[in-house]
């Protein structure tokens, strides 16, 4: 269950990230590919699939939302060097931490959104607390 002070520090984060961008959310956060809208169901099941899920409407504060519409329990941001909004974030649910990405869908209008689903892959790791998936990152390079 999310506390006020969460949604208090959800809410400045998403101002901060749309201002640094100038990447505003635009409207009602939806699932959307070329043959139009799908739902939050689907879009998980594309996700866990290791596809990328595009929210049009999404500005670049918007990701904590948007997992929160996937089924994690908030995200947080890694890494945030690109202008752009294309990020690194840390995301949680019930099985622990893990590194998801967004993307900017340049030249179309919002966020494209991904996890690391291949269990070769580094960036598949899932780490008990946001502190082992910090430091193991930290220290991989």
């Amino acid at each position: 269950m999310k506390t006020t002070r969460d949604l208090i520090l959800a809410v400045r984060d998403r101002h901060i990230a749309e201002e640094a961008t100038g990447c505003a959310q635009g409207g009602r956060l939806k699932f959307m590919d070329v043959g139009g809208e799908y739902n939050g169901k689907e879009a998980k099941r594309r996700l866990w699939a290791g596809e990328e899920v595009a929210v049009p409407a999404a500005g670049a504060g918007s990701y904590n939302d948007v997992f929160s519409l996937l089924g994690f329990d908030g995200a947080e941001l890694y890494e945030s060097g690109s202008s752009a909004g294309d990020w690194t974030l840390m995301v949680h649910s019930k099985s622990g931490w893990r590194l998801a990405f967004q993307e900017n869908r340049y030249p179309y209008h919002g966020f494209r959104y991904s996890i690391g689903t291949d269990e070769k892959d580094v960036n598949s790791e899932v780490f008990e607390t946001k502190k082992d998936l910090i430091d193991f990152f930290s220290n991989l390079y």
